[in-house]
């Protein structure tokens, strides 16, 4: 009998039942619902993400500096009498056209500033480019040009200049055969969409990534234990946070070389400025972010808020560091913003390494920069660390 009772229950169990399942599911809402922080993490960071993006893309690439050289001269053709300066109405219409920050100086000086990243590309109009037109226009066999000193290392930053310069060249002669000239910065590099990609994801995944393992990381010990044992020794709070950066290096380094190895040997991706410098400027990179997970760290009560601070730091550093839209693109109260983003100066440094050729002397501002945020954060982490078991 008790066996037959014992088969018929076991039989029972095994039956769906919906009341088990809402048991269940109401369990696991109620931890939400008691973990404060984690619901209002929850409810900020979709909201936070969304509002950046959407500020972020709110409008097309515009407002990329570059600098004209018009040398052009009115001329004056007798038969039939007309006077026409070409060269300045191209200029007006690219002043006037919001796709453009027109600076006007001289186009040497202008090859030199785009090198520098000053601007995105220099435009020559030659002195004698109204006559040109105007031959060309009545038969005459001439060539008319326009030369353009253009950064090929982002390519859509590329063809919104090249588009707007066609059209402010259409409003002003129309269709006439003029050849727009394009002479490639750095080299004359021809870049593929590997190789531009390549840079700006390799920053980005090493936020992403070293961000997420040190938060998890040093979480995980404070919810096991380990940290409240660690308080009972005379261990300063310095030495265990640099302790804890240190054991996190080996990941990062770790991290560090697989990026670049897979970037370089496996999708092809070029190095043009030198390869110590690119690891190095990698390696301070990788550091920073240590720190700023060890920081953050001291916030989470639990591995799921620890996770929910790496989208919250990369994400929205994806949209206001350049790597998708141009930071000049930016609303303008948004781009001071960018200029506090680690991201923004990640991807200068393995851009100006990788694509541009660049050394120490190009970028050591981005680096200054990238190492006082590393301080920073070594200080906060510091100064917000606990130094004693909760009560």
């Amino acid at each position: 009998m008790n066996k037959k009772k014992e088969d018929e229950l076991q039989h029972k169990n095994l039956n769906f039942s919906f009341r088990r399942t809402m048991a269940i599911a109401i369990r696991t809402m109620n931890q939400f619902r008691r973990d404060r922080r984690t619901m209002v993490l929850l409810s900020v960071v979709p909201i936070a993400v969304m509002l950046i993006f959407g500020l972020a893309f709110s409008g097309e690439v515009k407002n990329v500096p570059i600098l004209i050289d018009n040398q052009d001269e009115s001329y004056s053709h007798p038969f039939p009498p007309i006077s026409l300066h070409l060269g300045q109405n191209i200029t007006d219409n690219l002043v006037t056209d919001d796709g453009v920050d027109v600076t006007l100086g001289n186009y040497a000086q202008g090859i030199e500033s785009v090198e520098l990243g000053d601007y995105y590309a220099a435009v020559l109009i030659p002195a004698n480019f109204s006559e040109l037109v105007v031959k060309m226009s009545i038969g005459e066999n001439v060539s008319v040009q326009l030369y353009i000193y253009i950064d090929a290392t982002k390519p859509t930053v590329r063809a919104s200049i090249m588009s707007t310069i066609y059209a402010a060249l259409d409003d002003a002669i129309g269709d006439r055969g003029v050849k727009l000239t394009q002479i490639l910065a750095h080299d004359g590099a021809e870049f593929t969409g590997i190789d531009v990609g390549i840079p700006s994801v390799i920053a980005f995944v090493m936020i992403f990534l070293l961000v997420i393992v040190g938060v998890i990381t040093v979480t995980r010990e404070k919810i096991q234990g380990t940290q409240d044992r660690l308080y009972a020794t005379p261990l300063r709070s310095s030495e265990r946070l640099l302790g804890y950066v240190i054991g996190l290096l080996f990941i990062a380094v770790l991290m560090i070389t697989l990026l670049l190895l897979f970037g370089v040997f496996v999708f092809g991706a070029r190095v043009q400025g030198n390869v110590f410098l690119l690891i190095f400027a990698a390696f301070l990179f990788g550091v920073t972010h240590i720190f700023m997970a060890v920081f953050l760290s001291n916030f989470a009560q639990n591995e799921l808020q620890a996770i929910q601070f790496a989208p919250l730091t990369a994400i929205p550093s994806m949209a206001l560091s350049g790597m998708m839209v141009p930071i000049v693109s930016l609303p303008v109260w948004l781009q001071p913003i960018s200029y506090i983003v680690p991201l923004t100066y990640g991807i200068n440094l393995f851009e100006g390494i990788m694509l541009k050729g660049w050394g120490f002397r190009e970028l050591w501002v981005d680096f200054v920069v990238v190492a006082g945020m590393c301080l920073i954060f070594f200080t906060l982490a510091v100064l917000t660390v606990r130094n004693r078991m909760r009560d």
